[in-house]
């Protein structure tokens, strides 16, 4: 609504004519810069992390894909994703170019790096199938912005939440402005228009992979690539790992899902070790002591106010909330009353069911039709908002 107030009032302006400058204005351009001049509303938890519904098909309207152009480009040039391996897995599991659709959208006002903060744009996308779910594969991109363009982008997320009175601040879920508009209604229109201003090609700085083998033997691929300013891909030097891609592989597959094992390779334990539950076998033979260290290790790894992203390994924060849910079902250990957990005024509570999901390691996304959202992806929403609301407060 917001957005096409704008347009109307800069539609009145340019059509008003320069002989009659002392013209009352039409009720409706009156109206619609009352309705411009209103206080916007400040964000939440679904403004800057927005889990995008399911849809049926690739080819359903309004979604985005990696073909999909705005501004600065398409969101994802083939020639870019054509650098991530095939570690000889096929497309029924895989990743799947034309089938890639953006399931989720995260707006970062400080992502840390080398040179400090990092205003960014990151979209997952993964493969849609015709039976209305996702493959266990996703794409994870992440866009640039400058300086100049965050406060306006800030600006436009509080003018979509205007747009959709549905939402509420938290818990961090489906968005339910895209459940009850759809993707081609008045949010999902401005979100796409919003995104697509600063979301392109020449923006794209980062692209790491979620890939899934078949599901018979059940390990993933983990990996990335660091995009210059003249478009060269670099191998993501990851924590622990280095230039390469690790792999996690769950060792009790053929199991139930009464219990986990996972094994990472390299084991990249750094900077924490979560050896003593990295499976909920060796946890009940490990210490009390132990157990309750490594839980802390835990709880390090899904604060932001510990580690950035960048300091952290690929698979720890993929696998900590089954790690730290299991831990409290097991055992007992509550990993939020401890010292170096993450704590916030926003309700931090866990939705979707990535917490009792072993065979699941999406962090924000979907396994199937459920979706999937990990406790490290929420801390990190409610410090962003944190983080917006301080430096850029509403108007």
């Amino acid at each position: 609504m917001r957005f096409r107030l704008c347009l109307l009032l800069s539609l009145a302006a340019a059509c008003s004519s320069s002989s009659t400058p002392d013209a009352a204005p039409a009720p409706a351009t009156e109206a619609a810069a009352a309705d411009a001049a209103a206080p916007l509303p400040s964000l939440g938890l679904n403004d800057v992390s927005v889990l995008l519904p399911i849809p049926s098909s690739p080819a359903s309207k309004g979604l985005l894909g990696p073909t999909t152009a705005g501004a600065k480009g398409a969101l994802l040039p083939q020639a870019v994703y054509d650098k991530i391996p095939k570690f000889g897995v096929e497309p029924v599991e895989g990743l799947d170019y034309a089938r890639m659709r953006a399931v989720g959208i995260r707006f970062d006002g400080c992502f840390p790096g080398p040179a400090g903060c990092e205003a960014q744009i990151r979209i997952v996308m993964q493969p849609i199938s015709d039976q209305h779910e996702t493959l266990d594969s996703a794409i994870h991109l992440f866009y640039r912005l400058t300086d100049e363009e965050l406060p306006d982008l800030v600006i436009g997320l509080r003018q979509l939440r205007a747009l959709a009175p549905e939402v509420k601040d938290a818990p961090l879920d489906i968005h339910a402005g895209l459940v009850a508009q759809g993707m081609t209604g008045e949010y999902g229109t401005a979100l796409n228009e919003l995104v697509l201003r600063y979301a392109g090609a020449d923006s794209l700085r980062r692209m790491t992979f979620f890939l899934r083998s078949p599901s018979i033997n059940e390990f993933w691929m983990l990996g990335g690539f660091n995009r210059t300013a003249a478009g060269a891909m670099t191998p993501l030097d990851i924590v622990g790992v280095g230039k390469g891609n690790q792999r996690v592989d769950r060792l009790d597959a053929a199991a139930t899902s009464k219990g986990y094992s996972y094994q990472f390779t390299p084991e990249g334990n750094m900077p924490e070790t979560l050896t003593p539950l990295m499976s909920s076998e060796v946890a009940k033979t490990s210490s009390a002591d132990d157990r309750l260290r490594t839980l802390a290790a835990v709880a390090r790894l899904e604060n932001p106010k510990k580690y950035g992203p960048d300091q952290l390994p690929c698979a720890g924060c993929h696998v900590s909330t089954v790690v730290a849910a299991f831990t409290k079902r097991d055992h007992g250990l509550d990993m939020t009353s401890l010292p170096d957990a993450f704590t916030s005024t926003h309700d931090l509570t866990l939705r979707g069911e990535s917490a009792t999901t072993p065979s699941s390691l999406r962090a924000f996304g979907y396994f199937g039709k459920v979706p999937m959202i990990s406790q490290r992806v929420v801390n990190e929403t409610a410090a962003v908002v944190d983080d917006l609301e301080k430096r850029f407060p509403k108007p």
